[in-house]
């Protein structure tokens, strides 16, 4: 018997967070350990606790994470090697110009840290090289030899972090934004219900937490699209369009936050409150509908942003508006247009979602 997509999914996505994932994360780190130092000594290289440390130092919870540590070490380790090789050719091995050449490459390292990262990895490779080679006969070709020890402790992470139980920073990034998807759409709900209700006032840290996991999401993403890509196929550009939809809904819920909390005097029931109902509820089904993984339904979305539209053209040509006064009527048009834009963001992605599946099916 087959499997659904979305059980399939559910099953082989393992939350970062959770204790199993982390008691895989230890498992790994171990084996990689082991893998480098194992490996070093196939090469009989002389100091195989480099490798096996620089296993250990790379080694993350999730693919992307380890792949930015790789490259990071890795390149900077390689920045530093140079560096170190040119310090030992240019100051003689003495203890004056021992301490001025790691003077030199140190701070140079340290102050390059302003336009990359990488020289404070290249600082630490810097310090090795020149200090470790002290008294051997060949100082070039020690602090090469270090060099190659690191760099198989990070092919050993490398090749454990993408082989063994790789948990992919995609994959977990698909399933926090389907989750806040649901998670805006009760939002949502909770300020159309207190806008209804006589403009009813609500806390002013309802979306806090919410707009803190939006921001971890976009961390998340930029992770996927400078590094898990590299090695594994993923829609980015459907995944973009997921991400800003949801980035654009968490800013028109805070519009429709301030709006409530921000005006003072006797609430109005708002004519159109079956109509506000009938587009919020269409458009949280389409929030919940990418909550589950699925496009929504564009058709609904359309139908009940035209019908909204035609009854406020047809509520203000009677002057109905008229009744409120500047403020009521300010909050009214500001509340009204977060709902309208909320139902135009789901609609542009059940556009994109549509053309996505039907050029990749």
């Amino acid at each position: 018997m087959f499997l659904t997509r979305n059980k399939l999914k559910r099953m082989t996505f393992l939350n970062p967070e959770t204790n199993s994932a982390h008691i895989r994360h230890g498992v790994k780190t171990g084996l990689a350990a082991m893998l480098a130092y194992a490996l070093a000594n196939l090469l009989t290289l002389n100091y195989g606790y480099w490798a096996a440390l620089s296993a250990v130092i790379v080694m993350q919870v999730n693919v992307a994470d380890s792949i930015r540590m790789c490259w990071y070490r890795f390149s900077g380790t390689a920045v530093g090697a140079v560096i170190g090789i040119v310090s030992i050719l240019a100051f003689p091995e003495t203890p004056a110009m021992t301490m001025a050449a790691l003077f030199c490459s140190v701070a140079f390292c340290a102050y390059m840290t302003r336009f990359n990262i990488r020289y404070r990895m290249a600082a630490i490779t810097v310090t090795i090289v020149v200090l470790a080679s002290i008294g051997q006969p060949d100082r070039v070709l020690f602090g090469l030899l270090r060099v190659l020890e690191i760099g198989v402790g990070v092919i050993s992470a490398f090749l454990v972090s993408i082989l063994l139980w790789p948990m992919r920073a995609g994959t977990a990034l698909k399933q926090r934004l389907e989750n806040h998807f649901k998670t805006g759409a009760i939002l949502y709900h909770d300020l159309l219900e207190a806008f209804l209700s006589l403009q009813k006032g609500v806390p002013d840290d309802l979306l806090e937490s919410f707009n803190a996991s939006i921001a971890s999401d976009k961390e998340l993403f930029r992770k996927v699209r400078s590094h898990e890509q590299l090695l594994y196929h993923e829609d980015m550009t459907l995944l973009s369009r997921k991400m800003q939809t949801l980035e654009k809904c968490s800013e028109h819920l805070r519009s429709m936050l301030h709006t409530l909390n921000n005006v003072e005097g006797k609430g109005y029931e708002i004519l159109m409150e079956q109509e506000l109902k009938t587009l919020a509820a269409v458009t949280m089904e389409a929030m919940q509908a990418v909550g589950q993984g699925e496009c929504p339904d564009a058709v609904q979305l359309k139908i009940a942003l035209e019908q909204t539209e035609n009854v406020l053209k047809k509520l203000r040509k009677e002057g109905v508006t008229q009744r409120f006064y500047l403020q009521k009527l300010i909050q009214f048009f500001a509340f009204y247009h977060g709902i309208h834009s909320m139902a135009h963001e789901m609609l542009f992605y059940a556009h994109a979602c549509k053309n996505r599946h039907a050029v990749t099916h």
